[in-house]
């Protein structure tokens, strides 16, 4: 998934991949060309980018992050999850097009094995 891409750059990844939807990108490549293609999008373009590819791991994929993306790589005990932020209006009786960013609710796993949610309305 790359945010704020030029033309030329989807025009480049368009290349090896498939643009399901506006830039997030579905290919099947080697190692080699992933690392390049990742190396280019941190170090040549400088986007906020997310990559997810099949490994060896417990969960069959890995996570990479760059920059500040729309959504965040949580390690929640091994397991990698993404967190987008919760946006609220505050109208108070009166329409508002103002729009804060609040946090995700936290999670942490109690002695005897339950999940808690911390954080949540």
């Amino acid at each position: 998934m790359m945010e704020k891409s030029t033309p030329s750059q989807k025009g480049e990844m368009s290349r090896l991949a498939i643009e399901v939807k506006s830039g997030v990108f579905v290919a099947t490549i080697n190692a080699r060309v992933r690392d390049k293609l990742w190396d280019r999008i941190v170090k040549e373009w400088h986007l906020n980018a997310l990559m997810l590819y099949s490994t060896n791991t417990e969960q069959g994929y890995v996570i990479r992050s760059n920059g500040d993306p729309e959504r965040e790589v949580v390690d929640f005990d091994g397991i990698c999850l993404l967190s987008k932020p919760i946006k609220k209006s505050h109208s108070m009786g009166k329409k508002s097009n103002t729009v804060e960013e609040t946090s995700v609710p936290s999670m942490e796993e109690s002695e005897n094995g339950e999940v808690e949610v911390y954080g949540s309305e």
